[in-house]
């Protein structure tokens, strides 16, 4: 008769358990931050400063890459913006005859629209009537 040692036995029994363990697929939430649909799978703001890759940005792709999503908010005239960095000061002309509101809802919604197309700046946006 063969005797089985207690630890071989306790592995054979533990080790199922631990391998089904962590095959858990969690809640299905995700708290992970997404970058623009840019076509690239989010490849353009994954390694943006790379430039062995064709992904490679420069101040000039960045600048309008944030006009392109600032111009289509409706009120908005012009846009002006001043790079330093990972910082990028955005002044946003807003039409004549708009309420403080308006222009503050035209602030947050440009704020917002830059953080998600261009993640890894940070943002001061202001605007101003002409």
């Amino acid at each position: 008769m063969k005797i089985i040692r207690p630890g071989l036995l306790t592995a054979a029994v533990l080790l199922p358990m631990l391998l089904t363990a962590g095959c858990g697929g969690g809640d299905g939430t995700s708290r992970t931050k997404s970058y623009q649909n840019d076509g690239y799978l989010g490849m353009t703001n994954t390694n943006p400063s790379l430039p062995l890759t064709p992904t490679y940005h420069t101040y000039e792709v960045d600048t309008r890459m944030m006009r392109d999503v600032v111009t289509p908010i409706a009120g908005v005239r012009n846009v002006r913006i001043v790079m330093n960095g990972a910082n990028a000061s955005i002044r946003v002309i807003t039409a004549k005859g708009l309420s403080q509101q308006e222009n503050e809802r035209i602030r947050n919604e440009a704020a917002q629209a830059l953080q998600h197309a261009v993640p890894r700046y940070n943002f001061k946006v202001t605007t101003r009537s002409e």
